[in-house]
């Protein structure tokens, strides 16, 4: 059974999933929750006020930033000319037994951006020849979503900004195209408009999210 302090300690706190499990307990606990439930409308309502606000702020600051074409331009330039590649280069470049590291950590860092749960690491190159052997590689690169790109991700495949097109073009025409793909990824997704309008994809879920919850407490106080 809850004591009073206990009662008093529910009534402060924000913790919705908290609250509604509590309505469980008891008929008083019910009773209790009921009477609490406007008051976590309300804050949740705030909340979502705060954060349309937010969403106008980013709205008039992705306007003043301009637009992001020419680094969508870039990224649609590498894709084309990954698409020229035929699939025997890319076998060739598979039947490397030791390539040159920069081209290994190119590769390295495709496998990653293809698949968050890719282990970067040096002499790793068998399991870069087993991504390179899907028969779908290719089509994954050109279908890319650059959206998917978690915070991790993106950090690694900043290295690329370290290689030159220069170091590679002589060594491999596949890895020069992915360093160029990369590259080009690594600044649309690190352009300001980008990261703008993604802060307000991510708050329209949260609340959309928010907006379901409330309409939830509502039903459940309207019992």
């Amino acid at each position: 059974m809850f004591n009073e302090a206990q009662y008093a300690i529910l009534g402060k706190t924000r913790n919705i999933k908290q609250i509604l499990q509590f309505r469980l307990v008891s008929r008083r606990a019910k009773e209790t929750v009921k009477l609490l439930l406007p008051k976590q409308i309300n804050n949740l309502q705030q909340l979502i006020d705060e954060q349309q606000n937010d969403i106008q702020i980013k709205i008039q600051s992705a306007q003043q930033a301009g637009n992001d074409q020419d680094q969508r331009q870039g990224l649609q330039a590498a894709l084309d000319g990954i698409s020229l590649l035929s699939r025997a280069h890319f076998v060739e470049l598979r039947c490397q037994a030791k390539p040159h590291e920069l081209i290994e950590k190119i590769i390295n860092l495709v496998c990653l951006a293809l698949d968050p749960a890719f282990k970067v690491a040096k002499d790793n190159w068998k399991e870069c020849i087993k991504y390179l052997g899907q028969q779908s590689f290719i089509e994954l690169i050109l279908n890319f979503n650059i959206s998917s790109l978690n915070n991790k991700q993106l950090q690694q495949l900043e290295q690329v900004n370290n290689i030159t097109e220069q170091q590679v073009a002589s060594k491999s025409l596949v890895a020069s195209s992915l360093l160029i793909f990369l590259k080009a990824v690594v600044e649309l997704r690190q352009s300001k408009l980008y990261m703008t309008q993604n802060e307000i994809k991510e708050l329209e879920s949260k609340i959309k999210k928010e907006q379901k919850l409330i309409d939830k407490i509502e039903k459940i106080h309207n019992q």
